[in-house]
């Protein structure tokens, strides 16, 4: 029998029990507890999905730096890619054709999502995605990507505004909500023991019995606009790329693949942060 790899996505903001950036950023002073209650979370995942049947689980830190997981905890089988090296277009976050599905874990819901706990889209400077016209979060991008290696995303563990959002992509995707969504900061939370034994239980069942949701197909000709919050990253994208970034700060970017098109962006990104920074 061919093997079994799965590839865990991680976030914080959407982890049980963080409802403030000082729990998720690493200069908060919350940081720590949020750390504890992140790895605790993607402990059961990892346990959960090898539980179930998974040979291999790779899991990809794109939180901040790329510097959350503490390997100490991590189970044995799983493999963690640190400090958050950019998708390129001949590596997609170490994402390919081998892996039989993609897991989201402590994702959130998109940018100007109503009552959406603490709702961004990758930076605070992205007001919005479209792609192929669609509007998508990081939930979305990630899944398009995985989809052009015909992978599905297979479960997504979130607040309750990320599952939804989730569920409205990929019709069939299992979702637990460690939090339920009340405001931008504030959400009604469960006890951790509550949402652990739940996370293993959906990791061990879509290993043990795939569930019906299909890869997120974008393809063969992918566009995508990213429109910008008015601000010192939008202005230095509009000094590096005068021909490609509107007045009104909107870039806009065709591909064969949605890889190749979010590679070309993070390259871009990299130079404005560094802009910015100087």
């Amino acid at each position: 029998m061919p093997m079994k790899k799965y590839m865990i996505r991680c976030d914080m903001e959407g982890v049980g029990g963080i409802v403030h950036e000082s729990q998720a950023s690493p200069h908060g002073a919350e940081y720590a507890q949020g750390r504890a209650w992140f790895m605790a979370e993607l402990v059961a995942l990892v346990e959960g999905l090898r539980e179930g049947g998974a040979d291999e689980v790779v899991v990809y830190d794109e939180h901040y730096y790329g510097r959350n997981i503490d390997l100490a905890q991590l189970p044995k089988g799983a493999r963690a890619i640190c400090g958050k090296p950019p998708y390129r277009s001949d590596w997609a976050g170490g994402l390919d054709a081998s892996f039989a599905g993609l897991v989201l874990h402590g994702f959130h819901s998109k940018f100007g999502t109503r009552n959406g706990l603490l709702n961004h889209t990758y930076e605070p400077d992205i007001a919005d995605l479209l792609l192929n016209g669609v509007s998508v979060g990081e939930i979305g991008m990630e899944s398009a990507i995985a989809g052009d290696f015909s992978v599905p995303t297979v479960l997504i563990v979130a607040d309750s505004a990320g599952v939804a959002e989730a569920a409205s992509l990929l019709p069939g995707i299992v979702g637990v909500a460690v939090k339920e969504s009340v405001s931008v900061g504030g959400a009604v939370c469960y006890p951790q023991a509550e949402t652990l034994g739940r996370i293993r239980v959906a990791a061990q069942s879509v290993v043990r019995r795939p569930p019906p949701v299909k890869p997120y197909a974008t393809g063969p000709s992918v566009s995508l606009q990213v429109r910008f919050n008015d601000g010192p990253y939008m202005h230095a994208l509009q000094g590096l790329f005068r021909d490609r970034v509107s007045g009104e700060g909107a870039l806009d970017l065709q591909a064969s693949r949605a890889t190749d098109i979010w590679a070309e962006y993070w390259q871009m990104k990299l130079r404005a942060q560094a802009a910015v920074a100087r």
